[in-house]
């Protein structure tokens, strides 16, 4: 059997989980990143979050039988074993994880959404354990048991730890990954820079109509499923990429949520990451994600037209050589300066993309959806990302309670979705769409 994981977007990477037991490569030094994310704990700040969750039929497997993998697993996983400490510049061994300390389950007929947002609120083991933990929630009612994933910003990134999860829970040995490779040389650090997320922007730009109330700091979430072939249907029939369909989606979505909030449309810029994880990496402790801006065209109002736009962005960071010269720029970022960044966002609104195709089994069982949860800042509105298994595609809005209207995104983008398969499409003689290049 093969899992193999692909990270989407506009990074275009792909990843696989690891093997069983776990060989995950000798941790080296931290990066900016991980020491930036190590402050919040130095300043007695809440610690940022990364999780990943997995849904699977009801009496799947046991509370025992789950903690038994773990503790068979765990101890050969270098980024479930070591913690970033402030201002270290090697990774810090931690307390050898122990299952019943990291795992654990409860039941939650009736409530399982409202479990599930409490879970994110929740303080992760604290230190000297390492920073992650594992839940089992158990719904009868929805015959449902749901597996969230947490593990603190400072040890690994999204794409990380859906690698950790295969590779702590998955039956088989994982094969994979297809490695992250740089394209020829672009763009350096300065192109970077000029776009970056650290920059400042009008906040009509950033911020859709009626979310301007200051954040709660709790988290919820929402979200819609549709089936993996549709999504793939429609990305076929446009001659564009799964991506590229998801992100013009997003775009419907948000620009429907405006004008339900009494405003006209306008364009919205987000954070999308790009993963810059080697297949060497895969399991290695650290972030090795780069953000890149994209700017939503919310003001188009022709689907086809909005997705010409979305890929003319895309294409333009994949091929630009601006994730290698800008992760270089990145690096070089004093920890506090990146710190201060995450306090203060200048950007509210994240997407992501991940892809889960193959057998992947859990003592035995199939996942009926997967979603990521990444709240990655305090100043964060939402964070849009869409997990991909073989039969179902999951897009989960994580958003703060002080915006409720929020939880209706996941319904419109699987309706703005419907408006792109339903649109006749304007395509050249060989059936793809007409380039149309887009300034970011």
């Amino acid at each position: 059997m093969r899992v193999r994981m692909v990270s989407e977007g506009v990074d275009g990477a792909e990843g696989v989980g690891g093997a069983r037991g776990g060989t995950a490569a000798r941790p080296g030094r931290t990066n900016a990143l991980d020491r930036a994310f190590a402050l919040f704990h130095a300043r007695g700040a809440v610690p940022v979050v990364v999780g990943h969750v997995l849904d699977f039929p009801a009496g799947s497997f046991t509370l025992d039988e789950l903690r038994a993998r773990v503790a068979e697993r765990a101890p050969g996983l270098d980024a479930l074993r070591f913690v970033a400490t402030p201002g270290a510049r090697a990774w810090t061994p931690s307390a050898a994880p122990g299952a019943a300390a990291h795992v654990s389950g409860e039941r939650v007929d009736g409530r399982l959404a409202g479990a599930t947002d409490a879970v994110w609120r929740e303080p992760l083991p604290g230190r000297p354990s390492p920073g992650w933990d594992l839940r089992l929630l158990t719904c009868g009612t929805e015959r449902v048991q749901r597996l969230c994933f947490r593990v603190d910003h400072s040890v690994v990134d999204g794409v990380g730890a859906a690698h950790l999860v295969a590779a702590l829970l998955a039956d088989e040995p994982v094969a994979g990954p297809y490695p992250y490779r740089p394209p020829m040389p672009g763009r350096g650090a300065l192109g970077w820079l000029r776009s970056s997320p650290f920059g400042r922007f009008p906040e009509h730009e950033t911020v859709p109509p009626g979310c301007g109330a200051a954040p709660s700091g709790l988290p919820a979430t929402a979200y819609a499923d549709v089936p993996d072939a549709e999504l793939r249907a429609v990305a076929s029939r446009w001659g564009a990429g799964v991506n590229d369909v998801y992100l013009t989606a997003v775009t419907g979505a948000l620009a429907a949520f405006q004008e339900r909030q009494g405003a006209r449309a306008g364009d919205l810029r987000v954070v999308m990451p790009m993963s810059v994880r080697t297949a060497e990496a895969r399991l290695a402790p650290g972030n090795a994600a780069l953000p890149a801006v994209l700017r939503l065209p919310c003001a188009v109002t022709d689907p086809g037209e909005r997705l010409e736009a979305v890929v003319g962005q895309t294409r333009a960071h994949k091929g630009s050589g601006l994730r290698e010269g800008g992760w270089r720029a990145l690096l070089r970022v004093p920890p506090a300066l990146l710190y201060r960044g995450m306090e203060r966002p200048a950007f509210r609104l994240v997407t992501s993309h991940i892809h889960i195709p193959g057998a992947y089994r859990v003592l035995g069982a199939p996942p009926l959806g997967a979603s990521v949860f990444g709240l990655n800042s305090p100043g964060l509105l939402g964070y849009f990302s869409l997990t991909r298994t073989a039969a179902t595609a999951r897009v989960t809005v994580a958003h703060d309670r002080s915006h409720p209207a929020m939880a209706t995104l996941p319904d419109l983008w699987r309706e703005a979705l419907d408006g792109l398969a339903a649109h006749p499409g304007e395509r050249d003689g060989h059936g793809r769409l007409h380039d149309h290049k887009v300034t970011p």
